[in-house]
């Protein structure tokens, strides 16, 4: 018994020191990390509950629009969703297994492991992508995008279960947004 207390203890600590902080009280597996770069703070969600990742970009907002499209045409994810009026677009429902666009699904989700190897690069996703873009002022605009996945093994029958975002594919979207910049 005192050992699991210690353990308990070790993992609290650990968790408290690694800026991964509870949001959502009673959620499952719901975490965030903030992650600071030059472009500001960005938050992505590391548990089962999506989390937006948050960035903002000194370019207004109709620009950033325009490329926006390019930029998932680049990380291999085709658009299934594009509003126009409310600057939001991406994809709900990207069936992927192994790879997205030659980088390993790994890389950019966390669906555990098995088997010693890291499901995500095994077992089939349904990947949810969106991006919305939020006016701040006429140079400044705010870039929230959304991951969210499920998988399950590709040969059993079975539910899905949640992966969470390692915030490399909100940080990949937001930094090719960011390098349009330079005037």
């Amino acid at each position: 018994m005192r050992a699991i207390t210690v353990v308990g203890a070790v993992l609290i600590a650990g968790c408290a020191s690694s800026g991964v902080s509870r949001t959502a009280p009673g959620a499952a597996n719901t975490g965030v990390s903030r992650v600071s770069s030059s472009g500001g703070t960005e938050a992505i969600s590391t548990g089962a509950v999506p989390i937006a990742g948050s960035s903002t970009v000194y370019v207004p907002i109709d620009r950033l629009w325009a490329i926006l499209p390019a930029v998932y045409d680049s990380v291999g994810i085709p658009l299934t969703v594009v509003d126009r009026a409310g600057y939001m677009l991406g994809n709900r429902g990207l069936q992927v297994r192994r790879q997205l666009h030659g980088v390993a699904l790994s890389k950019y989700i966390d669906c555990g492991y098995a088997q010693g190897r890291a499901s995500a690069d095994f077992y089939d996703v349904n990947l949810s992508v969106t991006t919305q873009l939020q006016r701040q002022d006429s140079l400044t605009t705010t870039v929230i995008t959304t991951v969210d996945a499920v998988a399950r093994p590709v040969l059993f029958t079975g539910e899905y279960n949640h992966c969470g975002t390692r915030g490399e594919l909100e940080a990949r979207i937001s930094n090719d947004l960011k390098g349009i910049q330079t005037p």
